[in-house]
């Protein structure tokens, strides 16, 4: 797939996805190798905003931009 206007949205969502999938499986390979725990390490402190109402907040951490990689890599690919 080409990165034009109209694939804008793929792409977004292609990187929240690997970014997701990313983190999970980090979490679930620290679980078996529990010496891998710098990969599920936060980089950032918790970056978001709270409403009161609604509250939203993002941690990246190695395992979640692995995971935007190869999402970026799939999307170039399809």
């Amino acid at each position: 797939m080409t990165f034009d206007r109209s694939n804008s949205w793929y792409f977004i969502a292609f990187l929240i996805i690997g970014a997701i999938l990313g983190s999970a499986l980090g979490a679930l390979l620290v679980k078996a190798v529990p010496s891998l725990k710098v990969i599920t390490m936060n980089l950032t402190g918790p970056v978001g905003f709270n409403l009161e109402v609604v509250s939203f907040a993002l941690k990246i951490n190695l395992s979640s931009i692995f995971g935007m990689i190869l999402g970026i890599i799939l999307f170039r690919k399809v």
